[in-house]
């Protein structure tokens, strides 16, 4: 939608300097009565189309997301987005301040606890102390002795290794940042893989009409020759934030041709959650400014004037674009000149 809102402003943005060169007629062409003359063209009727058309990017189907196993503050990371990563690499380590504390801390409870068993032993020996209190001490050396293990493991933990070779496409995390065990620093996508997907962002309209295993046609602009045959996949159910839009993934079939990751991809989805019906079209020289799927146009009026409405743009289909919504009731619209118009301008419909 973003992409189609771009071409109609352009459009519109040449054709208003190509009317003050080539058709001066229209430009403040006033008669005695200020008439401003304009041309006008009906309202047509075309048939829903239930092709999305999104733009992605080539993935493989080999997706890591490395992460520490135990929690702590990230000391130092060792790569950046697009780095090549060897499967071994060393890709993080955290600040081992805290975890060697814990360990040291850790091994003085053993030593205090070992002495304070040895000293109930005795005690119990002399029957001084009781069974109670002499399990009571074993429960805590015992206990020590899992807390050096606990430590001992997350320092073992501290540092994070590539699983896999492959190219490093997003990093989470970065240094200074405080991390849980399980959280993962950065997205690795594997190389050379048999199986690709596309990864795509969508407005949420479009996402409301897309269903997995909907068909998918592809073509990569490294090769505008090329059309491959793609299916619905994976449909996310949390929008990006910021954006607002949400992804898709779509699935590519086995291919002889040479791939890599990151190449584009244009789509046309077809979409089965979509109800075809018919659609009013005008020509896009009717739309006098567009912003945001949203346009104005203004038409004839029975009065002799020009009335000014606001419109929702479905698509662009060659020179005419659909309108989703404002065209009701409405058979003919101002064409040439309507860039000049204010509500409620006079005008005279050249024939």
């Amino acid at each position: 939608m973003k992409q189609s809102i771009l071409i109609i402003s352009l459009f519109i943005l040449v054709l208003s300097c190509k009317h003050k060169t080539d058709e001066p007629v229209y430009q403040n062409t006033l008669t005695a009565l200020d008439v401003f003359n304009v041309r006008t063209a009906p309202v047509s009727s075309v048939s829903g189309q239930n092709v999305i058309s999104a733009t992605g990017v080539l993935m493989s189907d080999l997706e890591s997301k490395p992460a520490f196993k135990t929690g702590g503050v990230i000391e130092r990371t060792y790569f950046k987005e697009g780095d090549r990563i060897s499967k071994g690499a060393l890709l993080a380590t955290l600040k081992m301040t805290e975890i060697t504390a814990q360990v040291d801390q850790a091994k003085k409870a053993v030593e205090k606890t070992a002495r304070d068993l040895a000293r109930v032993k005795n005690l119990y020996t002399d029957s001084v102390a009781t069974l109670e209190v002499l399990q009571n001490a074993q429960t805590a050396y015992d206990m020590s002795l899992e807390s050096v293990k606990i430590a001992e493991f997350n320092q073992s933990y501290s540092k994070v290794i590539a699983p896999e070779s492959g190219i490093l496409v997003k990093q989470i995390s970065r240094e200074g940042e405080i991390i849980g065990p399980g959280m993962p620093i950065c997205v690795i996508m594997g190389v050379g893989q048999a199986h690709w997907v596309i990864k795509a962002a969508v407005s949420d309209k479009e996402w409301a009409r897309i269903k997995k295993g909907d068909h998918a046609v592809i073509r990569f602009e490294a090769f505008p020759e090329m059309q491959l045959d793609g299916l619905v996949d994976k449909i996310a159910d949390i929008s990006n934030p910021g954006t607002a839009t949400l992804d898709i993934e779509i699935k590519l079939p086995r291919t002889s041709v040479q791939l890599a990751v990151g190449l584009i991809a244009n789509l046309d989805i077809k979409s089965s959650g979509t109800k075809v019906g018919t659609y009013p079209s005008i020509p896009i020289e009717s739309l006098v400014s567009s912003n945001d799927g949203q346009a104005i146009i203004y038409v004839p009026t029975a009065e002799g004037t020009a009335m000014k409405k606001s419109v929702m743009i479905d698509k662009i289909l060659g020179d005419r674009v659909t309108i989703r919504s404002g065209l009701d009731g409405i058979r003919e619209v101002i064409t040439a000149g309507a860039v000049y118009l204010q509500d409620g301008d006079k005008i005279s419909i050249e024939k």
